[in-house]
């Protein structure tokens, strides 16, 4: 909306610059003519000139348009592929941490039975040498 809104104010705005062009240009040529009166010819030539300068501006004020619309195709593109690497992303980082639990949970189970067998030595080792001593 706002570009349709943007091409509309353009256009407008160029047209009332040329008529206030095309008016300046008529208020001095009447002034410099004093009391020639202006030909169909030279009067039609003004407002060819004064068309082939609207349309002129009104093919630049496309392009502006066009190359904006552009612009904005490629950013909205930019954005979906940030959307997509944002959801790649969220997935390896679930998949890392599926990955990583399960290592912790079997580190976890060997820790386990690596203190068992630690405090089964200290048992045992107690156990000698409280026999030892009350020999």
């Amino acid at each position: 909306m706002s570009a349709s809104f943007e091409l509309v104010a353009m256009i407008v705005g160029g047209a009332t610059a040329s008529a206030l062009v095309g008016f300046a240009q008529g208020y001095l040529d009447a002034k410099k003519n004093k009391g020639r009166k202006e030909t169909i010819e030279e009067r039609i030539s003004k407002l060819t000139g004064a068309l082939k300068d609207s349309s002129r501006l009104v093919a630049e004020i496309e392009s502006e348009i066009e190359t904006r619309k552009q612009l904005v195709e490629e950013l909205q593109e930019d954005a979906e592929k940030h959307r997509k690497l944002i959801s790649m992303n969220e997935e390896q980082v679930q998949a890392i941490a599926q990955v990583l639990g399960g290592e912790l949970r079997k580190e976890s189970k060997k820790s386990f039975w690596k203190g068992v067998g630690v405090n089964f030595i200290f048992f045992l080792l107690g156990a000698s040498a409280s026999w030892l001593f009350s020999r």
